[in-house]
């Protein structure tokens, strides 16, 4: 039985028909790419996705609160809502969606408390709040982050001294739309004996943040593989050493740390990926080039000393 023993790097190339092995590499090879495209388009087409879900019943009275997620910043362990609020109860809002008295919307979590006012006569509408999430940006990339949020309404009257006098709870319905891009999100809100509740935030990566990454880990740990391999067999005189391969390998320590930083969202020095990974490809990349530098002083060396003795056997003979 045969076996796939690879070209012969002996002979000069030239050219030539493929074999049916030939045909049949290929084809399987372009089987193989067709299925990973597949997988990897299919799971970009579904990533980004923000899920809601909600453990109390809708209030027909009381106030409507969209919470849209619209960043996150794991360097700062902060989230960004956009809070769209509106009523059509009477008790509330006037014909023209006017709120009939002063109204006040708090969220609070574990790093404060933030307070959105619709005074008297004015228009119910939106802001945006900033709030705390905890997570692990060192995992990168498969670092996720949550947060859980008290959020309530009431009346209220502004005394003579600046204080607000709270004059009565409002009953508050929630729901979520939108998402961040890059990271898929999840909203859930939960009950309490108050009419206050509780929302729940998840945030983890894209799919296509993940894979960008590890390909891009991956790549980096080949590259000086190889240009460890290379050296390894340049050290040992295997093979002869070219100015083209020292340069390439003294290009690759500037290369890497230019190739961190095209990784998405990238974290700062420090992550996960540095001591388990990049760390160690740039250890290698270093010891390739030393090796590739020791091998080309010593071939040099050789062949200046072979050409030193020529010349005295060519004096002598003369």
């Amino acid at each position: 039985m045969e076996t796939f023993t690879g070209p012969d790097f002996t002979k000069d190339p030239h050219p030539r028909q493929l074999s049916k092995r030939g045909w049949s590499l290929i084809g399987v090879t372009a089987l193989v790419f067709v299925l990973i495209y597949w997988l990897v388009v299919s799971f970009y087409s579904s990533e980004g996705a923000s899920s809601f879900e909600s453990a109390t019943n809708i209030n027909k009275s009381g106030i409507d609160i969209n919470f849209e997620p619209i960043g996150l910043s794991p360097d700062t362990s902060n989230a960004s809502f956009r809070v769209v609020m509106s009523s059509s109860d009477a008790r509330i809002s006037d014909a023209s969606g006017r709120a009939v008295d002063n109204i006040r919307v708090t969220v609070s979590g574990p790093d404060g408390s933030q307070e959105i006012r619709i005074p008297q006569g004015t228009a119910f509408g939106r802001a945006e709040v900033v709030l705390g999430v905890s997570g692990e940006p060192a995992q990168y990339p498969l670092d996720s982050y949550s947060g859980s949020y008290f959020v309530e309404a009431d009346f209220y009257d502004r005394q003579s001294g600046g204080a607000n006098e709270t004059k009565g709870e409002i009953p508050i319905n929630i729901e979520s739309s939108g998402a961040i891009n890059g990271w898929d999100s999840s909203l859930n809100v939960v009950g309490t004996a108050t009419p206050s509740l509780i929302l729940g935030a998840e945030f983890s990566r894209a799919f296509s943040t993940k894979l960008f990454a590890l390909v891009l880990l991956a790549l980096a740990t080949i590259v000086s593989l190889i240009a460890l391999f290379l050296s390894i067999l340049v050290l040992s005189n295997r093979r002869k050493v070219e100015s083209a391969l020292l340069a390439w390998t003294g290009s690759l320590l500037f290369a890497l740390p230019i190739l961190r930083s095209y990784l998405p969202g990238a974290p700062p020095i420090g992550a996960a990926i540095d001591i388990y990974v990049f760390l160690w490809t740039v250890v290698m990349a270093f010891i390739a080039v030393f090796f590739i530098a020791i091998s080309w002083v010593g071939q040099r060396g050789a062949e200046l000393e072979a050409v030193h003795i020529q010349d005295e056997a060519s004096t002598n003979a003369t």
